[in-house]
């Protein structure tokens, strides 16, 4: 089944059929169906071939009953009469046997949000395994012509999501995506490029091999350098990693409960002044959304402007305690981050120069393609650990002389973006831990601090 064939099951008047069927079963005070469609399809590819192609269509529906205080959810995705039967008794249930909850806010009423139409990308929809083999092809070829081996994946899909309540809720939105990434491997070096977009014809395969490779032949035969504080060149791909851990610090639980390096430091300048982040999910230029988890419309949030902290950004339950209105920022959670408010579509603005600006007022000082393996050790520090990846490079004179081989650094990134010293022009979009997509250009900093080195 392509994109297109699954976005025609998966419209709006059918998913609302399946709401209104599913609640009408619901004997509670309130409920709350969320129902998250998707087809994703994704070539993949290793040792200079692709190996696998495989697409997957999934329609999870997600049902949350309120008796008073007292809360039940279950998940499905079997849509059968049987199915939906069985998901409203397991959910009416649960609400019959779990404790109150006293700060639950209740569900969301009849809402008003303007639609995104552009979300959905009509080349996305009709990209075929063929489409995606042309973009692979120039990585594989390119690489084997050098000696080099490519692997990565090309994922495209639509996503399609729906909120429904017994009070009267209704949100529909479908959205496409296309992510692509690879990493060319040597002996004794890597190279890395990655692209995300809605529209799937967008992704330029030959630009991007062209990239990993040239940074896998650059990196061969890297030298030992001892750690230390460098100036540094982040590439847009480092850049956008810190950006997630950014947008988890800003929710406000985090911030209420004195886990968030924001805890009363709002309004203060925090970071280097020519900085200014904001968050907005219904941004064209990256994966736009128009509601959030919750089904409430998602609104626009400074998050810092010219280094000064804003506020955080609200869900429902967050809000009801703080007071305030709800922001339109609730995520549901993954593998890798819980249920509640976070800001997840983030971009950094751009500055005046281009990459090779950047470079070219390095004196002495370390070119840094990405970042690998970060982990967050202290929220309030904002203390990472990760290592460099895929390209260090050492420069001097705004040259790059010769590769180095990874380093490895435990240091907080808030002190990292008080030692800017220029702001790239060209910006990336880029897939998040934190669930959206966000936008980055490179960075320059007169310092960042690496604690260790790796043999490779």
């Amino acid at each position: 089944m392509t994109e297109a064939a699954h976005l025609a099951l998966l419209n709006e008047i059918r998913l609302k059929d399946i709401a209104d069927g599913v609640l009408a079963q619901v004997e509670a005070d309130d409920a709350q169906l969320t129902l998250r469609g998707h087809t994703s399809c994704l070539t993949r590819f290793a040792n200079n071939q692709i190996h696998q192609n495989v697409s997957e269509n999934d329609l999870i529906l997600t049902l949350r009953v309120s008796k008073g205080k007292r809360l039940g959810e279950a998940s499905t995705n079997d849509t059968s009469p049987d199915g939906l039967r069985d998901l409203v008794a397991r959910a009416v249930r649960l609400s019959e046997i779990h404790p109150p909850d006293p700060q639950f806010p209740g569900f969301i009423g009849q809402q008003h949000f303007e639609p995104i139409a552009a979300a959905v990308s009509p080349t996305t929809l009709a990209f075929e395994p063929v489409d995606r083999a042309r973009v692979v092809a120039h990585v594989c070829r390119g690489a084997k012509l050098e000696g080099l081996k490519a692997s990565g994946a090309f994922q495209t899909g639509v996503r399609h999501s729906a909120i429904s309540t017994l009070s009267g809720a209704w949100a529909y939105h479908p959205g496409t995506w296309a992510h692509f990434n690879t990493v060319v491997m040597g002996d004794d070096s890597s190279g890395w490029s990655s692209d995300t977009h809605r529209d799937a014809g967008i992704i330029d395969g030959e630009a991007l091999a062209g990239e990993a490779i040239d940074k896998a032949l650059r990196g061969r035969r890297p030298r030992e350098i001892e750690p230390g504080e460098y100036s540094v060149v982040l590439e847009e791909y480092a850049v956008l990693e810190l950006l997630a851990y950014i947008g988890r610090s800003f929710g406000a639980d985090d911030v209420a409960e004195g886990r968030s390096f924001l805890s009363q430091r709002e309004g203060q300048r925090l970071i280097h002044e020519t900085l200014s982040i904001v968050d907005d999910p219904r941004d064209l230029e990256g994966l736009p959304v128009p509601f959030d988890d919750e089904g409430t419309p998602c609104s626009r949030r400074v998050l810092f402007e010219r280094g000064v902290a804003g506020h955080p950004v609200y869900d429902r339950r967050s809000a009801e305690r703080a007071g305030c209105q709800s922001t339109g920022h609730h995520a549901a959670g993954g593998a890798f981050w819980g249920a509640g408010p976070r800001a997840s579509h983030l971009t950094l603005a751009p500055g005046p120069g281009g990459a090779d600006d950047l470079l070219s007022g390095l004196e002495r000082g370390l070119l840094v393609t990405r970042f690998h393996y970060v982990n967050q050790l202290d929220a309030r520090r904002t203390l990472l650990t990760g290592m460099t990846r895929d390209g260090t490079f050492w420069v001097e004179n705004g040259r790059i002389c010769y590769p180095v081989k990874n380093l490895r650094f435990t240091y907080p990134w808030l002190e990292a973006l008080q030692h800017v010293s220029a702001v790239g022009q060209r910006t990336k979009l880029g897939l998040n831990w934190a669930g959206g997509a966000s936008r980055a250009p490179a960075l320059r900093l007169n310092k960042f601090r690496f604690t260790g080195k790796t043999t490779f």
